[in-house]
């Protein structure tokens, strides 16, 4: 085993701290929590676990062996067991500021928004170094309490007025509530500062609703050039580069910039198509016929819920916006719960989602519906339906009507073309959205996405509505009537005015879906010739499709 780096020794100050949190174990158990630091330092979380059980043997009410063993579950998504080990903790030290945040990230998972939200204003009541306050901001992100991670943010900056990583969190908690000017001050404020300049520049361009001057342009254009950009940020750069090219009219140097992008990604996130391939036919077949559902009505497991599912840039955040301005239905934007539950039950079953499906029982599909309903309720406290629109869940539609026979499914659909090109100039959270870096895997996911899409609309027409953009930004109000009938809910006018309600967004087109609707644009097209080896790939995707035999 490689041995850890040697580190610093601590100072009288943290040995001190470090004998308070120890005081009352037992020497044995004081030197086991001594060695499960030392071991977590060094990232062998296998050992670490072994000690902290001896721990727990000598002292298993220990408040310090407790808050490890919540750290421990949290880090293995353990969110129920994390959060039953801290809530002692925070009796016993309530001034922990640790505790309280580990304990309101873990109740916060669990769904229990009210209990989550408590222990992170406890938090904010201890909390006093701009690490803790970076910590905490993080943290309500995270739980989507953007209020609150904005104030940290604040705080944090109010003790180191230029930190660089508080200036990007405070931007993005801008953006998240809408406020773009504010966000663009704190981005442009780290590249006068010339910190993090590449991360704020990647920052300042997604706002996507704020102009640069031409003295920024040019500035960002020899930021990117520069021959020592370090490999990790010279994609944020080109990215950025990209779209303000793109919108000065020099198409081809922002298609240059975004080839050069979407290249250094794609080589840290290789592309499976044939993994991929067979993933999608295998969701297929599991669920053809699939388990046996009842028709939803009002009432049944899931009516309380509405998914938009589909590729990325494709309309869903338009569409959710819509949605989250009728008095009963509550925007919760990207939710992870959907694939958790899923994830969860394949570990307990030992084997890969689909491959479970056909052992699986209708009580079985139940239970996990109820788990779904039990994590994501947080968001249905103020309003009685809920939106979740996590994009990858268009394969997960067959679990849905399964689990959720009552719920509501749109398909957002855009132009695949304009689809695609939008999807290929957007940087994606790290790790995710790997098809997205090239022109042909993202037109396997595309065509995938729209087959098994079709696949599902055909066979729960009554639960599952293609909702395509175009038809949206024509006539909208003719679209968001028969949008709001689908989901069983009554026409509100408020709905024709999406971009002036008031909630927080964290998608890319955070801030352009509070402006009014405009006719549809099409940016690909002005690229022209210089996209077709995209319209190429689609054509012939499309080509082989109309040709092969129906039913295929």
């Amino acid at each position: 085993m490689k041995a850890p780096a040697p580190t610093r020794p601590p100072d009288k100050a943290l040995s001190a701290e470090l004998r308070e949190r120890l005081r009352g174990l037992p020497p044995a158990a004081a030197e086991a929590m001594r060695q499960v630091m030392r071991l977590h330092a060094a990232g062998d979380r296998l050992m670490t676990g072994q000690w902290l059980l001896q721990a727990a043997g000598l002292a298993p009410q220990h408040p310090e062996v407790l808050l490890w063993q919540g750290l421990m579950h949290l880090e293995a998504e353990d969110w129920a067991d994390a959060a039953r080990c801290l809530a002692p903790v925070v009796q016993h030290r309530p001034l922990d500021f640790k505790a309280w945040c580990m304990l309101g990230a873990a109740q916060g998972q669990t769904g229990d928004a009210t209990a989550a939200r408590h222990s992170l204003k406890a938090a904010a009541r201890c909390a006093g170094t701009p690490a803790q306050w970076l910590k905490l901001s993080l943290v309500c992100d995270e739980q989507g309490f953007f209020e609150e991670a904005l104030q940290a943010a604040d705080a944090l900056l109010a003790r180191e007025p230029l930190s660089p990583v508080g200036l990007l969190q405070r931007a993005r908690c801008h953006k998240a509530l809408g406020q773009p000017q504010a966000a663009a001050a704190d981005c442009r404020s780290l590249i006068q500062q010339r910190r993090e300049v590449a991360r704020a520049w990647f920052a300042l361009v997604d706002l996507k609703t704020v102009p640069l001057s031409a003295e920024e342009l040019a500035a960002l254009r020899a930021a990117a050039e520069r021959p020592e950009v370090p490999a990790a940020e010279q994609p944020l750069l080109d990215f950025a580069l990209g779209k303000v090219l793109e919108d000065a009219g020099d198409h081809a140097g922002a298609l240059q910039a975004l080839h050069r992008a979407n290249a250094a990604v794609r080589r840290g996130l290789p592309w499976d198509g044939a993994a991929f391939a067979r993933h999608v036919a295998a969701l297929r077949a599991a669920f053809d016929p699939g388990p046996p559902v009842q028709q939803g009505h009002q009432g049944q497991p899931g009516s309380e819920v509405i998914f938009l599912v589909g590729l990325p840039r494709s309309g869903s955040t338009l569409v959710e916006q819509v949605l989250a301005s009728h008095s009963a239905v509550e925007g919760a934007s990207e939710l992870p719960y959907l694939q958790q539950v899923i994830e969860a039950e394949s570990r307990r079953r030992g084997r890969a989602f689909p491959a479970w499906v056909p052992q699986a029982r209708s009580e079985d599909w139940a239970r996990l519906g109820q788990q779904y309903l039990k994590l994501s309720e947080r968001w249905r406290h103020q309003r009685p339906i809920a939106t979740d629109k996590l994009p990858d869940n268009w394969q997960l539609v067959g679990a849905v009507r399964a689990m959720l026979p009552g719920a509501r499914i749109i398909d957002c659909r855009r132009e695949p073309l304009e689809t695609c090109w939008s999807c290929y100039k957007q940087l994606f959270a790290p790790g995710l959205a790997g098809f997205s870096y090239g022109f042909d895997s993202l037109v396997q996911y595309w065509r995938a996405c729209e087959d098994l899409g079709d696949f599902w609309a055909q066979r729960h027409p009554q639960h599952v509505r293609v909702q395509r953009y175009e038809a949206l930004v024509a006539a909208p109000e003719a679209q968001i009537r028969e949008l709001l009938a689908f989901c069983g809910l009554p026409f509100e006018p408020g709905c024709l005015n999406f971009h002036t309600a008031q909630r927080a967004i964290r998608t890319p087109s955070a801030l352009q879906v509070r402006q009014p609707m405009r006719q549809t644009s099409t940016p690909a097209a002005g690229f022209g010739a210089l996209l077709d080896p995209l319209r190429e790939a689609l054509q012939a995707v499309q080509a082989v499709e109309s040709t092969a035999p129906h039913g295929a």
